[in-house]
């Protein structure tokens, strides 16, 4: 097999365990509460669900009840490729599945969010108002893109739409906050399938303090920096996609944002994402 030179292991949650093998529920709960105590919080992202069939529905469930037994959990992103074509059953089968966690959850539409009439309509029925959009959760803001080119998977742009939001925008943010961008398209130079027009949108965001950017589309685990800001590609999370480097330990990223600016992250393997026949 190739070997992806975007492609950057990183040990899982249950490989940490490993070495806590008496106790590791307990461990991380407390560690939850010491961060909440600190004004710290904790958050997950998610990318390239692509709900397809009802069949996917007890994927999602266990995924949900993984994500539920991190402990204190304040937000959900879910960077894109919610539906794998685009059809509304699979927006309603996403949206109930996520509200068992209890907390906020925040979604951009990926390309295949548009493939039913080629635009994010039917995406917006099920999700109003998370296309481009801003949100504050204690010292940190959040910014959600819509990076999509209708249905397109390769050689795309930003909508002008979206950068003229930005443009109008960001004399509304405090440039001074720590702040988060997530969008579907990788934004990193070099990673596959980025858009021709990706250095545009991290223009106009540098005069931000970004403390990291998530994004998916491509399925690996990337992490690249622009200066001090880490751009960060992540595997899928899907009972019907594998990912594009070959590797096969598919999850979510498990987040830390603390009081004075600090982000890190740490991936997260769900065990039950392995391919059945469809």
């Amino acid at each position: 097999m190739p070997v992806d030179p975007n492609h950057h292991p990183r040990l899982s949650r249950r490989q940490l365990l490993r070495a806590v093998p008496v106790g590791a529920a307990a461990w991380w709960a407390r560690g939850a509460r010491a961060l909440a105590q600190a004004g710290a919080f904790r958050f997950i992202v998610v990318n390239d669900l692509h709900h397809a069939t009802p069949e996917c529905d007890p994927f999602f469930r266990s995924l949900v009840a993984q994500m539920s037994s991190h402990g204190a959990i304040d937000l959900c992103l879910i960077v894109g490729d919610l539906a794998d074509t685009g059809r509304p059953e699979s927006f309603m089968a996403v949206r109930d599945a996520f509200a068992a966690l209890r907390v906020p959850v925040y979604t951009v539409p990926g390309n295949h969010d548009n493939d039913v009439e080629k635009t994010t309509r039917i995406y917006s029925d099920f999700f109003p108002g998370r296309l481009n959009y801003t949100f504050r959760h204690k010292d940190w803001q959040f910014i959600g893109l819509d990076s999509t080119e209708a249905e397109k998977f390769q050689n795309t742009r930003i909508s002008e739409t979206t950068l003229a939001w930005v443009d109008a925008t960001l004399p509304t943010l405090d440039r001074a906050r720590p702040t988060v961008l997530f969008t579907h398209f990788p934004l990193a130079s070099g990673v596959n399938l980025v858009p021709l027009n990706a250095a545009d949108l991290l223009s106009r965001v540098s005069t931000l303090n970004l403390r990291g950017a998530f994004t998916g589309h491509y399925h690996a685990r990337i992490e690249k920096r622009l200066g001090d800001t880490p751009l960060l590609t992540n595997a899928c999370c899907s009972r019907m996609r594998d990912n594009h480097d070959g590797s096969l330990d598919e999850g979510y990223l498990l987040c830390t944002a603390t009081a004075d600016g600090r982000l890190s992250w740490e991936f997260v393997e769900f065990t039950r994402a392995r391919k059945a026949t469809v």
